[in-house]
């Protein structure tokens, strides 16, 4: 199953379910599943379950083309990147290949959706980061 958070036209947030095409607003088609997403992910297997149900109906479809996504998480409690970890990235980089690929923490606020625009400064080490779902992704800007 597919997670993906949805900005509505009036900003707000709520998460969905990615279906082929299409999305499945949450706040309506299962109504008594959290629409926050890290609420919803704390809330277990049950809450899932009830999504898997709740992604066989007609309510909240929308096609996906037209859905505005957010970042998935929108702001995590913690946000770990990997740099320097594939030739490529080394190579553009000019550093040295290092034994191990290097980790580093970022502020949770470096997160956004697959869409916006970052302003501002970027390092070597600015990635983007993909949501492993596919279904959404999230840019980290550089620090």
């Amino acid at each position: 199953m597919k997670l993906a958070t949805l900005r509505r036209p009036d900003g707000s947030l709520t998460t969905a379910v990615v279906v082929g095409d299409e999305v499945i607003d949450v706040s309506i088609a299962a109504r008594d599943v959290p629409t926050e997403m890290s609420t919803l992910l704390a809330a277990g297997p049950e809450a899932l379950a009830r999504l898997r149900e709740a992604a066989t109906g007609s309510a909240g479809r929308a096609p996906l083309d037209l859905a505005a996504l957010a970042a998935p998480v929108p702001r995590p409690g913690k946000f770990l990147a990997v740099g320097l970890n594939y030739a490529d990235h080394i190579a553009e980089s000019g550093a040295p290949t290092p034994d191990y690929p290097t980790v580093f923490a970022k502020a949770s606020s470096c997160v956004n959706g697959p869409t916006t625009m970052c302003s501002g400064r970027r390092s070597r080490t600015s990635s983007i980061t993909r949501a492993s779902s596919g279904s959404s992704s999230a840019r980290a800007a550089g620090m």
